[in-house]
């Protein structure tokens, strides 16, 4: 057992799963049992039924407002507070409901010492696209996030370590309010771009592997592309198999399990 290395953390805010995501949290639990999982939830919600479906599980409850919208995740995940809780454990896995844990290696992964991994946000270039048109398309479509592209990585699926993520959010917390409600570039006041992109510039030892490293670790976005990347070899795990884009590529992959 290594609980001190490496901690399981889900954010659950219902107290009910679709499909998927009973899925998701029995692969968890069957994969990754030999971790503390710890159950992250709004103070008051019924957390009976998952006792129930996985035992030895450990419960930590935050104020409700972190868990009613997207903003108040961010801003849960971005708090000295929240990493606080967690500063007995060198690490902590965010493993989301609409993830998959193929294998575990999740200790070889931590032996590599980043302080952050995430699936990289893997993209189509323009290079490869074969006329003029699409490559406008595409120029025109995606150059809002063209700095997030082949960067590490989405936060659904991440490994975090704890004192680095506590120190900078500690800190540095008015830049991350600000950050939050920066309104003009909403689509990246999200705590996974803060953790991709920011971190670096308050600690430059932040350390975060390259997309063809973290590939390994997790595929969110364009999962025929970060296939190839892994020559057909499924990674440590998957974020957003609920996506309808994405759906039909993960579901006879995940039916296998």
């Amino acid at each position: 057992m290594s609980k001190n290395i490496v901690k399981i953390v889900i954010p659950v805010y219902k107290e009910y799963f679709g499909e998927l995501e009973e899925k998701s949290f029995v692969q968890c639990c069957k994969v990754l049992k030999d971790y503390e999982i710890v159950i992250v939830h709004p103070e008051g919600l019924n957390h009976s039924y998952l006792s129930e479906k996985c035992k030895d599980l450990t419960f930590k409850s935050f104020p409700k407002s972190y868990f009613a919208t997207i903003d108040g995740y961010n801003e849960l995940l971005l708090s000295s507070v929240f990493y606080e809780n967690f500063l007995d454990s060198e690490y902590i896995l965010i493993y989301q409901l609409d993830a998959f844990v193929f294998k575990n290696d999740l200790m070889a992964w931590c032996n590599k010492d980043y302080d952050y991994i995430g699936a990289p946000w893997i993209a189509t270039s323009p290079d490869s696209l074969s006329n003029k048109v699409s490559s406008l398309f595409w120029s025109k479509k995606k150059r809002e996030r063209q700095q997030i592209f082949f960067k590490v990585g989405n936060g659904g699926l991440s490994l975090r370590k704890v004192a680095s993520h506590y120190a900078i959010s500690k800190q540095h917390q008015q830049f991350i309010s600000d950050f939050l409600n920066e309104k003009e570039k909403k689509i990246y006041a999200t705590e996974d771009v803060f953790w991709s992109l920011k971190a670096i510039e308050f600690d430059p030892n932040f350390k975060i592997p390259d997309y063809k490293e973290a590939v390994y670790f997790a595929i969110d976005r364009k999962p025929e592309l970060a296939m190839k990347l892994t020559n057909n070899e499924l990674p440590f795990g998957c974020h957003a198999i609920n996506k309808p884009k994405v759906i039909e590529f993960w579901k006879p992959i995940l039916d296998q399990y």
